[in-house]
């Protein structure tokens, strides 16, 4: 539909200025200094627009063997997104207002199911490392330190956006109208065990590497005196709620299921936000998460099918969905279809993923717990119904409910233990209010 009017609103007068952030200290690593702090300082009544907004880092390999003192025994596989176990952000009091756990986790499960190959080559292969086509081991090999002991090896500089609701660019943010100390992100690394895999193996490989350079790009906005002045009438008028903006974010939990077990399984986690989207559960071998199994494996990058023929949650004493949801290698459709559901991707007229049916590593699911796939259980919790209670938006209100549990049905489990990690997306309201507080409610 097109509306014409003889009367046209007038455009509101603007300065836009591309700004970069800088980390606290020049150079990080996992081992000792391994939270990366970046400081937003924005002008006085000045607005953020994250829509545009870059984080760029430079690493450098510095794994070695201990064997020997070649650099082919030291070369790794990962991409931007594998080195950054959280992200916080905090206001300007220090409070914490957004924490993602698993960032590296969640963010390659929603690559995996929200993006197209020829996107990842177009894009992301380019700027945030990687594999071209969903599969981690088609990522480009980074050499080591030609050393026996830990030194530079390779460098390369990886660029990306940072998947939090606080940074997803919906709406101009105003920053500039906080009191306090600067609002801050906060990054933390991953262990070089989780985040890479070693390309050539060695006999006495060890991990390591460090991260200099870091950058966060945004462009600040500057109003005119006018359009400030309606503004802060507006914030004033808002009270101490404040004025907010909806966005989405993600709580996490994590749980075991214990070596050889079989049948229907109980895996319990509790979270209470007032508004949850969706859930997503997934499992990966214990061993190849962390420990020296996992300097071979892609963990995050692939999961496991878990070998389950059916799965279901339960919440509050209610079963969802009401039918347990089938899987397994000749029928995961409806699989399938609860992750596209999650995401908003059903009636879409694009389901071009990064995972298939039947290729290694790429493919959905496949029935032996210990083959590498792209499986997670998901269970889409909107209500579109929920309009008339004005603080739980389109998602299920678990603000009540004590202790939930994923139920997957194993037929069985090879001799291992395995993690499991559930995601939930719940809808996050960031608030500003008039004495220049910044605060979150989930």
């Amino acid at each position: 539909m097109v509306q014409f009017s003889s009367n046209p609103v007038e455009g509101t007068a603007a300065e836009s200025e591309l700004v970069i952030y800088r980390s606290e200290l020049a150079s990080y690593n996992p081992s000792s200094n391994k939270f990366i702090r970046i400081n937003i300082p924005v002008a006085d009544k000045g607005w953020i627009d994250w829509g545009d907004s870059v984080l760029s880092l430079k690493l450098t390999n510095r794994s070695y063997d201990t064997g020997g003192a070649s650099t082919t025994d030291t070369q790794v596989k990962t991409q931007m997104n594998n080195l950054i176990k959280s992200v916080s952000v905090l206001n300007s009091q220090g409070q914490q207002i957004e924490y993602v756990n698993n960032y590296n986790l969640i963010n390659n499960i929603m690559d995996d199911y929200s993006m197209s190959a020829n996107h990842k080559q177009g894009v992301e292969q380019v700027l945030n490392g990687g594999s071209p086509n969903g599969d981690p081991d088609g990522g480009t090999a980074l050499g080591g330190a030609n050393s026996i002991t830990e030194a530079d090896g390779s460098s390369i500089t990886f660029c990306d956006r940072l998947m939090t609701g606080f940074t997803s660019g919906q709406y101009l943010l105003p920053l500039g109208y906080c009191v306090g100390q600067s609002t801050a992100i906060v990054i933390e690394l991953e262990d070089p065990t989780t985040a890479f895999q070693i390309a050539s193996p060695g006999t006495n490989v060890n991990l390591a590497y460090k991260v200099e350079n870091v950058q966060l790009r945004a462009r600040q906005i500057k109003f005119n005196s006018l359009f400030n002045e309606s503004f802060e009438k507006t914030l004033a008028e808002a009270g101490s709620v404040g004025i907010n903006y909806i966005t989405e974010s993600f709580l996490h939990n994590q749980n075991v299921v214990n070596a050889s077990t079989a049948g229907k399984t109980n895996i319990p986690f509790s979270c209470n936000p007032r508004s949850a989207k969706y859930i997503l559960a997934c499992a990966r071998q214990q061993d190849k998460v962390q420990g020296d199994d996992a300097r071979l494996e892609y963990s995050l990058g692939t999961r496991s099918g878990l070998n389950i023929i059916d799965y279901t949650f339960e919440i509050a004493g209610k079963q969802y969905p009401s039918q347990p949801i089938e899987v397994s290698s000749t029928n995961s459709s409806q699989g399938f279809a609860q992750v596209l559901d999650c995401l908003g991707q059903i009636g879409s007229l694009n389901h071009n993923t990064l995972v298939t049916i039947a290729t290694a590593r790429t493919l959905f699911y496949d029935a032996t717990a210990a083959n590498p796939c792209k499986f997670i259980a998901g269970l889409p919790l909107e209500d579109f119904n929920s309009s008339t209670n004005p603080s739980v938006y389109s998602g299920m209100n678990l603000q009540t409910v004590g202790s939930m549990s994923f139920q997957p049905n194993v037929s069985t489990l090879d001799p291992k233990a395995y993690r499991i990690d559930i995601f939930t997306s719940i809808d996050m309201s960031i608030h500003f209010t008039i004495d220049g507080r910044m605060y979150s409610v989930r």
